[in-house]
């Protein structure tokens, strides 16, 4: 299986700001008006590099803006209400609240087989995986706005929705009034509203993004467990979402790590690994070959797409494959 781990660079990068003050992939919400990449992040948090990294190639995340959430909620350490360390109520680095108690055992036994429990929250690997998740569904929620995004963790979808319906594009201006958006809420502050701009002060390119989006005729596409990923310049796609995406029928041989994509009379035949490939019997070289990230199988999207007759384009400053 090939999986790629990337060092962590934080020696180097601590205290550095972002010269190009921009998230890569990100769309809708104007964040030149933020300050970027002004604030260091501990070597506390970095340590953790790996699992932001592995964790953010998952699920369609830049592993930075993981980082820069933990450091914001706990500067990599972990939290519990109780001063002699008992594990509840735990919170974790990442701060995952009480109130996603049922969603977090869910989310774990989807993802191991075994219920997480609270204070499975003080697990760094559990807490990041779970927020990286929680991301990546707000993030397809706006439409690629990370700014949303990273406001949604703090306040949740819905009172986010509120804001966003009753103030529209001045939604961020609105944030300060959070509270009153939010039912059954007796005090007078709601959250952080300046949560985005606390957690984007953190926002530096310490480690290598790896992650990239697809849209079919402009619509976002939705993935789970595994998201595309940039390997070499050229993006893969998990093979599950290659029928749900384009359509079409997938056989995986396990034994032989041999792929078979149809659709309609057309066929593919893959192998993992390998730079050859079959379509309709006809041997073709590929540039990047299938392979298994995340005990995931991953193919090359351009050539699949193609050869099954659709126009795809790439944007290299949304990160984002466009097919049509």
């Amino acid at each position: 299986m090939k999986r790629k781990i990337f060092a962590c660079f934080a020696v180097l990068m601590l205290g550095m700001t972002n010269v190009s003050a921009k998230i890569s992939d990100h769309s809708g919400t104007n964040i030149s008006g933020f300050e970027i990449g002004t604030k260091s992040i501990s070597p506390k948090v970095m340590q953790y590099a790996e699992y932001f990294k592995r964790e953010g190639d998952r699920y369609g995340i830049d592993p930075n803006i993981l980082a820069a959430i933990c450091m914001q909620e706990s500067a990599g350490t972990n939290y519990s209400y109780r001063e002699d360390g008992t594990s509840y109520p735990a919170w974790g680095i990442m701060q995952i609240e009480y109130t996603h108690e049922k969603s977090f055992a869910n989310f774990g036994e989807n993802r191991d087989g075994d219920r997480w429990t609270l204070s499975d929250r003080l697990d760094p690997e559990k807490s990041i995986s779970y927020a990286a998740y929680l991301l990546s569904e707000s993030l397809y929620k706006y439409d690629g706005d990370y700014i949303k995004m990273i406001q949604a963790y703090n306040f949740g979808d819905t009172v986010l929705d509120r804001i966003i319906n009753a103030a529209g594009d001045g939604w961020l201006d609105e944030r300060i009034n959070a509270a009153k958006y939010a039912d059954n809420w007796k005090y007078s502050k709601y959250g952080d509203p300046l949560y985005v701009e606390h957690v984007l002060a953190y926002y530096v390119s310490a480690m290598e993004y790896s992650g990239a989006k697809v849209r079919i005729d402009d619509k976002l596409v939705k993935f789970s467990e595994q998201h595309p990923i940039i390997d070499g310049g050229y993006t893969l796609i998990p093979i599950r979402a290659v029928s749900e995406t384009l359509g079409a029928e997938v056989e995986w041989d396990g034994d032989d790590g041999v792929v078979t994509i149809s659709k309609s009379d057309d066929a593919i035949i893959l192998n993992i690994g390998s730079s050859t490939a079959y379509v309709n019997g006809n041997r073709h070289e590929l540039e990047c070959s299938a392979e298994v990230v995340n005990g995931r199988t991953l193919v090359p999207l351009r050539f699949v797409a193609e050869a099954f007759g659709n126009t795809v384009e790439w944007n290299g400053e949304t990160r984002t494959v466009n097919i049509s």
